[in-house]
């Protein structure tokens, strides 16, 4: 996501678009802004979590975690033209249909790290092995167990929301 639009996609996001499409399915035109959020400039990283409403005769939820950074223009190895400011923010971001959202992190944090330390941000292969990856080793399986759970603190979830837990469910 850059520019509060989205650069890349693998698989396209809109079927019959390439992947450097820039379009959006129109129930998703926020996903830049959820996954590059408001005042990101204040951190060098971080992860935010979201879900997006189904697409147009589906009926799953959509979950995503997306890691963002940010690196100066001057250490990047290819600066392409529309980078016109000395530091740039890109995230990456997975959708899931499935609410693994720990696991998902675990492995976009490293995946985005690798990605930022080629310098290169038309280098994209690592994307798309991120996603045959995931396509391949994440199943609804992974549900029933406690993969589920990674990274998920029920301490940190009483304490944040306190009485209205009991709603939450």
């Amino acid at each position: 996501v850059e520019n509060l639009g989205v650069e890349f996609s693998y698989p396209p996001l809109k079927p019959g678009e390439g992947h450097d499409s820039h379009g959006l399915p129109e129930e998703w035109k926020y996903l830049p802004f959820l996954a590059l959020p408001d005042g990101a400039h204040n951190y060098q990283e971080d992860t935010v979590f979201f879900h997006l409403p189904p697409r147009y005769g589906d009926r799953t939820t959509v979950y995503g975690v997306s890691c963002y950074r940010q690196i100066e223009a001057k250490a990047l190895k290819v600066r392409q033209a529309d980078i016109t400011r000395e530091t740039v923010q890109k995230s990456v971001c997975v959708l899931s249909q499935l609410p693994l959202y720990g696991l998902l992190q675990a492995k976009l944090q490293l995946i985005t790290h690798a990605y930022f330390e080629e310098k290169d941000f038309t280098q994209i292969s690592i994307l798309k092995e991120l996603y045959d990856h995931m396509n391949s080793s994440l199943g609804s399986t992974l549900l029933e167990g406690s993969q589920a759970y990674l990274g998920l603190s029920p301490r940190d979830l009483v304490l944040h929301f306190r009485h209205k837990v009991g709603v939450l469910h």
